[in-house]
């Protein structure tokens, strides 16, 4: 299949230096309300990327449930793929990519996992189902499909009228940002980009080349 000849101009406005927030959190927490403003799909969706042991990239999507002063915070299950990929190298990249808006973020940062208390605190907060689904997943792992069902039922029986008891194979992950970059789609390929780099407790901003 060629695809040399799938694409689509971009005629979105510019990014300006001037424009920019002095913090990249700030300019995150802007564009990500912008997103949501516009009511694009999974606003807060992200490619998560990391590597496995024997050094492949892998990526997958993920929701970025907040952002803090320095960092992003996502969760998962910790038997997971990812999380094993994370143990051994916390060192990841995450991209967000809006269609509707001509714009992408990439962050790229070191993963830690977030508190006792803060992963608790989001998994009461997630409807039972999902609770009861976050239990019975042994993500990333070969299950028959019957077998999951199963399980889903039986922790329905287990905690019926009870309150779902807290896994503690599951949780966040904080990223912390060392640096992070944001695109704008631009006529004829000259796009705009400005890379953000941690520099002790300040930020160094540049304009890089499209």
């Amino acid at each position: 299949m060629d695809l040399k000849k799938v694409g689509q101009q971009y005629e979105r406005q510019e990014l300006k230096r001037d424009t920019l927030k002095e913090s990249p959190i700030e300019q995150l927490e802007e564009w990500m309300q912008l997103a949501i403003t516009a009511k694009i799909p999974y606003a807060n969706a992200a490619n998560l990327a990391t590597v496995d042991p024997e050094g492949f990239p892998k990526s997958r999507i993920i929701l970025i449930k907040e952002i803090k002063k320095s960092s992003v915070v996502f969760f998962t299950n910790y038997n997971s793929a990812k999380a094993q990929d994370i143990s051994n190298n916390n060192k990841v990249s995450l991209n967000i990519y809006w269609k509707e808006l001509d714009r992408q973020v990439r962050i790229s940062g070191h993963a830690t996992k977030t508190s006792l208390d803060e992963s608790r605190e989001y998994f009461y907060s997630r409807p039972r189902e999902s609770q009861i689904s976050a239990i019975a997943s042994n993500q990333s792992h070969e299950i028959e499909k019957e077998e999951l069902y199963q399980k889903v039922k039986e922790l329905e029986q287990k905690y019926e009228g009870k309150e779902v008891e807290y896994p503690d194979f599951w949780g966040g992950f904080n990223v912390e940002i060392e640096s992070i970059e944001f695109w704008q789609g631009r006529p004829n390929r000259l796009h705009d980009r400005f890379k953000y780099t941690k520099n002790g407790k300040s930020w160094t901003i540049q304009r890089l080349a499209p």
